[in-house]
């Protein structure tokens, strides 16, 4: 008998092994764990230095500017307990420290972001791998200029209601300039509140209000009124439609409604007075027009089309750049961000808190150089609000039936893609490329991919 039950439990383990490996498998399904993410830093202005890791240690130079977005390059192997536990890299300075997270059974070439640990003195930065090996071995130092973003004036498009948070809401926070642009009203997606709306027309007009009300308001949080922050109307899920017959006015996937003042009548904005056209993408490019002429932004922060795999963040995207095009804009600079990253809808990896580096990338991509922003322990607490305070983020109102350990099982075998994991992070990481890069064919297409 003892001899049966040890073999079951020996059956029962591999069992649990193996099933977890297929759901990570379905986590990194897009690419191969065990390759070398690929990026070019030879397009770019970066600086680039040879370090020598060793025991874990590296030595920084004071010549090291603090106003820097810092990565190391470092080759990895994660180790045999990462089948199971999602392996992290914590990097230590003076100064602070972080944790950064990356695939299970990792292997190869990874970036650690580094940016928030230097300081003018020179530093000394331990990496302790956890469930990981990191050899000794000579390592890149990549470094990125960053521009304040106190003065500029800053736009940024949301396709939907909460983008502009998960993405940028520490950016446009530190940026009493910032304007919020949402293209649509977020009346697609789930059927959230089915306990309340048997109706479902009903339904989606109604959370298309709340979440047009939530893209007004929620800014306020980051200290952006609503005269600053604008929804321009079109229905969620239906730009591609509309740039494939680009004079045709679209309806609502869900409402039967094709009017764009629907939601658009809710602008307190005296710039939305400015807003006109149908449900069209003739429509669309004509408003933004419009919206860059009047706000006249420095940077413009915008979902990256070839990296975000979601339908409208490319084509929201596609007409900014039409806009732009038309009205011949070449100065300033385009901040890419992804909210649906194309290869993994987990990533970022790991916990909330963590650092955000390099996303996984198995061909070459455009952008002149990388940002990223350090937000502190209150920023983040204060981001965890502003997503809470989105009812689409919320959890369904069936929340009181799912039993609590569901959660923490989801995020033991990493397949939690909640925001309030993966949005709240010690830092937003974006792609910068400057304006006039987009007038360049082989770069337009490179990045709408």
């Amino acid at each position: 008998m003892k001899k049966i039950g040890i073999f079951l439990l020996v059956m029962f383990i591999v069992a649990a092994l193996l099933f977890i490996m297929k759901k990570q498998s379905s986590i990194y399904y897009y690419y191969d764990v065990s390759k070398d993410y690929i990026y070019d830093f030879n397009q770019t202005t970066t600086k680039i230095d040879n370090l020598n890791l060793k025991d874990g240690v590296i030595t920084l130079s004071k010549d090291y500017d603090i106003n820097q977005t810092m990565f190391l390059k470092v080759d990895i192997t994660a180790s045999f307990m990462s089948m199971v536990f999602q392996p992290s890299i914590k990097t230590i300075s003076q100064k602070s420290s972080t944790i950064q997270y990356v695939e299970h059974r990792a292997k190869g070439i990874r970036y650690i972001n580094i940016s928030s640990l230097v300081s003018k003195k020179g530093d000394k930065i331990k990496l302790v791998g956890k469930y990981i090996d990191i050899p000794n071995q000579t390592i890149q130092l990549v470094s990125f200029k960053n521009k304040t973003i106190k003065n500029p004036t800053i736009l940024i498009l949301a396709p939907h209601p909460d983008d502009a948070e998960i993405a940028a809401f520490g950016l446009y926070s530190k940026n009493s300039k910032s304007y919020i642009i949402t293209i649509t009203a977020g009346d697609a997606g789930e059927y959230m509140y089915d306990e309340i709306y048997s109706n479902k027309v009903k339904h989606y007009l109604k959370k298309g209000e709340i979440r047009t009300f939530n893209s007004i308001t929620v800014p306020l949080l980051g200290g952006i009124p609503p005269k600053q922050a604008i929804n321009l109307g079109f229905f969620d899920g239906t730009l591609k439609k509309m740039y494939q017959n680009k004079s045709y006015a679209v309806e609502g996937l869900y409402t039967k409604t094709s009017d764009i003042d629907t939601f658009r009548k809710q602008n307190l904005s005296i710039v939305s007075k400015g807003l006109s056209g149908d449900s069209s993408w003739n429509s669309l490019v004509s408003n933004l027009k419009y919206l860059l002429k009047t706000i006249k932004p420095d940077i413009i922060v915008t979902p990256y089309p070839k990296l975000d795999s979601h339908s409208d963040h490319k084509y929201a995207s596609i007409a900014l750049f039409e806009a732009i095009k038309s009205l011949n804009i070449k100065k300033g600079e385009l901040y890419l961000y992804s909210n649906h990253y194309s290869l993994s809808e987990y990533y970022p990896y790991g916990d909330k808190g963590a650092m955000d580096s390099l996303p996984p990338q198995i061909d070459n991509i455009y952008f002149d150089k990388i940002i990223s922003y350090t937000l502190s322990s209150d920023m983040q607490k204060d981001k965890i609000f502003a997503l809470e305070a989105m009812n689409d983020l919320r959890q369904d109102t069936q929340w009181s039936l799912i039993p609590p350990f569901v959660r923490q099982v989801k995020i033991f075998l990493g397949i939690d893609k909640s925001y309030y994991r993966r949005a709240i992070r010690n830092n937003e990481l974006f792609f910068v490329i400057n304006i006039d890069s987009i007038y360049d064919e082989k770069v337009f297409n490179s990045l709408i991919e």
